[in-house]
């Protein structure tokens, strides 16, 4: 009886330990390449990595825009574009003429100006998952808490400054 309290003990602590806490977002300074507008800028982000290698990027470009960065295995239609939808649960953020851009041979991206108002939605529902053209992503709940929780700590220091 003992090794099975112990057991699942270890069991779920292993769980809460896969999820990050908002604490652990750390500020990147980098630069980010918009291939829409061919600039090259100074950039602060915060980044997470889902179950399935995806990684989330939320970043401020120096010139003070806001941009999504979705890095994906997934779907690849490199150099096509399309309308990208991300969901966030009954919402939905819509990129027309969005191209999956080529990282190397098994990895795409995807690189959106998003708005301020919709980081907010992102710290309150996440993002359940994305379409680009006929491609469906779904994304986990603790996908989608991870996103939740990375983009409340961005909200906290770009978004809540007056």
């Amino acid at each position: 009886m003992k090794h099975i309290i112990i057991f699942f003990s270890l069991f779920f602590c292993g769980f809460n330990s896969f999820s990050q806490d908002a604490s652990d977002y750390n500020i990147v300074k980098d630069t980010i390449h918009i291939p829409k507008e061919n600039k090259t800028l100074d950039c602060e982000y915060l980044i997470t990595t889902l179950k399935n290698s995806t990684t989330i990027q939320l970043i401020k470009a120096s010139n003070n825009k806001y941009y999504l960065r979705i890095v994906t295995s997934e779907n690849l239609y490199f150099g096509k574009t399309d309308m990208l939808e991300v969901n966030s649960n009954s919402k939905s953020f819509f990129a027309k003429e969005t191209t999956n851009f080529e990282l190397n041979k098994n990895t795409g991206y995807y690189i959106i100006e998003i708005y301020k108002n919709y980081i907010g939605t992102l710290k309150e529902d996440g993002i359940t998952g994305y379409i680009f053209g006929k491609a469906v992503t779904k994304f986990s709940k603790q996908d989608c808490n991870q996103v939740k929780q990375m983009a409340k700590k961005f909200y906290e220091i770009y978004c809540a400054k007056k």
